[in-house]
């Protein structure tokens, strides 16, 4: 059976919708597995063994220009790619939709109600409904699931094993250098995609000062970003680790025995690779995650719907830095 996979964006999105394809492989081990995905997220499914085929598109490129000659090029090599028994379009955007429909007729995805584009849903063969309340990992499994006739439960998922490949490579080995053997190795995600996300880096300064006793790395990534990192170290014994690809990205994660950042495709990695998080929450609901006993969530406490997000929320600030120091400590004790 030739299956093909719609997940485009985001980061997050996508490092959680790809922890079913170890069960889909487990019970149907003769599907073949083809993923849509944006170039610039491919490297997240790169060296995965449940997923056969990665085929990267540039649609993100058509917010700045469009081109009826590129729009075609991409259609093409969607349409090539094919043909495909089952296209899950697992975004339930009307271009993921769109996509799906080029790449094959039978299409399975969310329903009206459920998809974040509902007019998406009329390009289905098969709609179904998801709960948007439920934890996004099991959201996504639940589809995929449901899709191919088949049950994957939330404590499937919490036996998962860990999906995020890497190769080690120069880069990993210059990154290997920061983590040292007699310390135990905290990573932080100290920027989001966007601000409502993001935790400030004054607050980030003050918990680096309180957990100066372990080996505090920082992954940063825009220049922005990068710049608001330098004063978290400045202002402690944190290092700023160098520009990574997402390769070199899920190596530092796997090489890290505490992960700590807020909703952001990055910090979501710890949980696909089973390593320890705590993330934190102020205008998305925790439902963002799937907490276990070693991957904490701390809420703002601000109410927030989950279905829909706001981006004027800045509750995250609230966060006192105790709070995840001492979540942080419970971990690595």
């Amino acid at each position: 059976m030739r299956v093909a996979i719609v997940r485009l964006t985001a980061m997050g999105d996508i490092i959680h919708t790809l922890a079913a394809m170890q069960f889909v492989k487990k019970a149907q081990p003769d599907a073949e597995i083809t993923w849509f995905v944006e170039d610039k997220f491919a490297q997240i499914l790169e060296h995965n063994t449940d997923v056969d085929r990665i085929v990267p598109v540039n649609l993100h490129r058509f917010k700045k220009s469009f081109s009826l000659l590129a729009l075609r090029d991409e259609a093409k090599k969607v349409k090539e790619s094919g043909p495909f028994d089952l296209v899950i379009d697992a975004q339930g955007l009307i271009k993921s939709a769109v996509l799906a429909r080029i790449a094959g007729k039978n299409v399975a995805g969310l329903d009206y109600s459920s998809a974040k584009e509902g007019v998406a849903s009329f390009l289905y063969s098969h709609r179904f409904t998801v709960e948007c309340s439920e934890t996004a990992p099991f959201r996504f499994a639940s589809l995929i699931a449901k899709s191919l006739g088949m049950e994957i439960s939330k404590e499937m998922l919490l036996e998962k094993k860990p999906y995020l490949n890497f190769r080690e490579d120069g880069e990993c080995e210059e990154i290997s250098t920061f983590f040292d053997g007699k310390k135990k190795s905290i990573l932080m995600v100290t920027a989001a995609s966007n601000e409502s996300k993001t935790y400030p880096s004054e607050k980030f300064a003050e918990l680096a000062g309180m957990l100066g006793e372990f080996n505090l790395l920082l992954a940063a990534g825009s220049e922005a970003e990068r710049e608001s990192a330098k004063r978290i170290a400045k202002a402690s014994n944190a290092r700023l680790l160098p520009k990574m690809s997402l390769n070199a990205l899920k190596y530092a994660v796997s090489r890290c025995d505490l992960l700590i950042g807020a909703d952001t495709g990055p910090s979501h990695m710890a949980w696909a690779m089973n390593r320890p998080s705590v993330l934190l929450f102020g205008s998305t609901p925790k439902s963002m995650m799937m907490e276990t006993p070693k991957n904490i969530a701390v809420t703002s406490g601000a109410k927030v719907h989950p279905c829909r997000f706001d981006k004027s929320d800045r509750s995250i600030a609230k966060i006192e830095p105790e709070r995840v120091a001492e979540e942080a400590r419970k971990l690595l004790a």
